[in-house]
Formats: structure tokens, C-alpha cells, sequence
């Protein structure tokens, strides 16, 4: 249950910053974008062929297009998307359900433990880029010893 919570927290956090990117321009977020990443993370783990490719692809894209109207609805109401912890489990428990259906066993193994190892790097601070714990970017208020002060640059011991 409680990884079913967190790889929906990723996904989501997946699908804000990816929306976000550019130096703080909001970008256009596209599902097919979306869903070529996600489709690509899991030929890469499960080694697909090309007609479990297209199911994968064709499952991501629904759900993000159905994300996507449900993000402009809320904003075209004026309100910030409220994201249902409830509806995204259920979400999650179908996408999981749809994935057995598509892979073999043997495939769904593989991509349940790329799975884990990715939200262990996650949680880890190795999320987008990792050694600072901000995107991959040195001096943006990384963890100590690990290439970049908060707030400064990169160097340690030099008085400004």
C-alpha cells in the first residue's frame, strides 16, 4: 500500500516538474511526452517488444491526457489542481493491473524492481540529476559536502 502511495506521489511530482521546467517559465504539458517517458522507463526495465511498447504508450497517454483535463478544468475555474490521494491509488492499482496484462511475469519483475531501485534514489536526494537535491543544479541549496552551498556558489572558504 505504501508503495502504491509513493510511486503516485512520484508520478505526480514527475508530472509537476516536468511541467514546470524551463528557469521557472511554465512550460506546455504535453501527454505525449509524458507518455513516451513513462513508456520508455519501462521498455528499458522490462525490455519490451514493440506491441507491449504501444499498449504501454497507449495506457500513459490516456492517463495523462485525463490528467491534463482535469489540471485545466481546475484552472480554468481559477482553482489550484487538487490531486485526491484516494483517486490516485486507484489510479495506480489499475495502471499496475493493465501492466500484468501487457508484460510477462518475468517483464513485470524486472520493472517492479526498477521501480524500487528509482524511488530509492528518489528518496535518496538522486531524484532529477541528484548531488544537490535541487534538479541537478550545483549551488541551488544542496546538501552539505555535496557541491554546493544554499543560496551561493560552489566554493568553500572564500570570503566575498
Amino acid at each position: 500500500m505504501k508503495k502504491i502511495i509513493l510511486s503516485m506521489m512520484v508520478a505526480l511530482f514527475s508530472l509537476t516538474s516536468f511541467a514546470q521546467q524551463g528557469g521557472g517559465q511554465r512550460r506546455e504539458f504535453k501527454p505525449e511526452d509524458m507518455a513516451t517517458r513513462r513508456a520508455d522507463q519501462v521498455k528499458e526495465a522490462a525490455k519490451t517488444t514493440d506491441e507491449q511498447y504501444k499498449k504501454v504508450y497507449d495506457l500513459f497517454l490516456k492517463q495523462a491526457q485525463e490528467s491534463q483535463a482535469k489540471m485545466k478544468e481546475a484552472m480554468e475555474k481559477g482553482e489550484r489542481p487538487q490531486f485526491d490521494r484516494e483517486a490516485m491509488q486507484k489510479q495506480q492499482e489499475a495502471t499496475t493491473a493493465a501492466l500484468k496484462e501487457i508484460l510477462t511475469a518475468e517483464q513485470f519483475e524486472a520493472y517492479e524492481k526498477a521501480q524500487q531501485e528509482r524511488r530509492q534514489r528518489f528518496g535518496q536526494g538522486g531524484g532529477r540529476g541528484g548531488r544537490s537535491g535541487q534538479g541537478g543544479r550545483p549551488g541551488q541549496g544542496g546538501r552539505p559536502g555535496q557541491g554546493g552551498r544554499p543560496g551561493g556558489n560552489a566554493t568553500q572558504g572564500t570570503n566575498m
